[in-house]
């Protein structure tokens, strides 16, 4: 009628011996974790990444940019001057 209740497993211990796991930033990004991160479109992020001084590669028929190179050419394009209105106007 009754059958024996089996013994229930003991939690098992957290592993205390490893090192703790420390999130590291990739190298690369895709082309869609790049728009997502400037704030663009997907469409605007590939047109980035035809430009020849944007630091994007390929790997087989993956587009992947570089993480810092994408740091320093947001640096380079922001201390570019801005054009003048009047200049743009004409």
């Amino acid at each position: 009628m009754f059958e024996k209740a089996l013994p229930l497993k003991p939690q098992q211990e957290p592993r205390t011996e490893s090192a703790p796991s420390v999130s590291v930033p990739r190298m690369t990004l895709t082309v869609e974790e790049t728009a997502d991160e400037l704030h663009i479109s997907r469409p605007v992020a590939y047109e980035l990444v035809k430009e020849p001084d944007f630091p994007s590669f390929r790997i087989g028929k993956r587009i992947l940019v570089n993480r810092l190179g994408l740091q320093r050419w947001i640096d380079y394009q922001s201390d570019q001057p801005l054009p003048d209105v009047a200049d743009t106007a004409a």
